[in-house]
């Protein structure tokens, strides 16, 4: 079967999946409590037809202190119901209104490539 989709997560499955950061960089933090992440850029066979990359090219991304918080709870050992619960705290709001958010970036940073999410193993129909 051309291009098999990946079995959906349930709720809580989704919830006790732990990110974890994929490219270990550090942050340069900026005034108000943010951050940049800087990463390095690989030069691949497809851009290599294209145009050549400069030494030391990256893509930046800004992060507020929001972001900044949640990618370091990135860590392989907290789940992302623990980071809900934290920013919660941090941004005095309830679960509930910091979870939306909270997936939504988090699906973002994986999209780019910045996290992976480790979990307990499923098992699958062959």
């Amino acid at each position: 079967m051309i291009g098999k989709k990946k079995p959906s997560l349930s709720v809580l499955e989704a919830l006790s999946a732990r990110p974890i950061r994929l490219i270990e960089i550090e942050i340069e933090p900026r005034d108000g409590g943010g951050g940049v992440l800087k990463v390095p850029l690989k030069q691949t066979r497809w851009t290599g037809w294209l145009f050549r990359l400069p030494d030391g090219a990256t893509k930046r991304f800004e992060l507020d202190a929001i972001g900044k918080m949640v990618w370091e709870q990135c860590d392989g050992k907290t789940s992302v119901q623990q980071i809900i619960r934290k920013l919660a705290r941090f941004c005095r709001i309830s679960p509930a209104e910091a979870k939306p958010a909270t997936l939504s970036f988090l699906q973002m940073l994986g999209r780019k490539g910045l996290v992976g999410f480790a979990g307990k193993e499923r098992k699958t129909d062959s």
